[in-house]
């Protein structure tokens, strides 16, 4: 998929003219980056908006005991750096790929130019900032009154939807993740989340594949998740 149908595909572009899509699509360039790479760090002076084209990047922060927090993976589409982008922070947390990714790039200035100039734009950027905020209090309320093993198996089902895909015994979560990132999604040890997972392998509801992790029984996974 080339760049103009990865922008095309985005909501916040949604009902642009042919016209616009000539002077926005010069706007941006793309960069390469490695496994492990970091995109930009928590803290720093904005210079632009991110959006993945291909692989995983996922955005953290960190604790003041030292620990990485994972805040969300981030997939083809989506973006990164977008409120600081607006409001002239520092970027609020920390973006590092998780595999080898392309990234399309679009300079702060640009991007203001953009709001500024085109009101669709706006609008859905508005909208995406709301269902990011919507996203974050959730995220708080889980840390504060669900159970372990609620936020691990709405973490697994959040990462099957946003970046897996369908095997025949189940979804596969496509990027490699480890007890310690699972750790880091659910604010637990790193020990507690070794025996959840061990508890949702046994239980036939998970199992491992190369690194990587296949959620066989999502409905059970769904009822863990929503339980009270």
């Amino acid at each position: 998929m080339d760049r103009r149908d990865i922008l095309m595909a985005l909501p916040v572009f949604a009902g642009l003219s042919e016209r616009d899509w000539e002077k926005i699509a010069d706007l941006f360039s793309e960069r390469q980056y490695q496994k492990d790479d970091y995109l930009f760090l928590e803290g720093e002076a904005p210079e632009a908006l991110y959006i993945v084209k291909t692989g995983k990047v996922k955005v953290l922060r960190h604790s003041t005991d030292g620990k990485d927090v994972v805040l969300r993976v981030c997939s083809m589409g989506q973006m990164l750096g977008t409120v600081a982008t607006f409001d002239g922070s520092g970027y609020a947390g920390t973006a590092q790929a998780i595999e080898n990714c392309t990234l399309l790039v679009i300079a702060r200035n640009d991007c203001l130019t953009l709001v500024n100039r085109y009101p669709v734009f706006a609008l859905a950027v508005i909208n995406d900032l709301g269902t990011r905020l919507r996203g974050s209090a959730e995220q708080i309320r889980s840390l504060a009154v669900e159970r372990v093993e609620q936020r691990i198996a709405r973490v697994l089902l959040k990462l099957a939807e946003t970046s897996g895909s369908d095997v025949p015994d189940g979804r596969v979560i496509e990027m490699p993740l480890t007890r310690q990132d699972v750790a880091d999604m659910t604010g637990t040890t790193v020990e507690t989340a070794i025996r959840v997972m061990s508890k949702f392998r046994r239980n036939g509801q998970i199992r491992t594949r190369r690194g990587k992790v296949v959620l066989v029984d999502r409905q059970a996974l769904q009822a863990i998740a929503e339980s009270r």
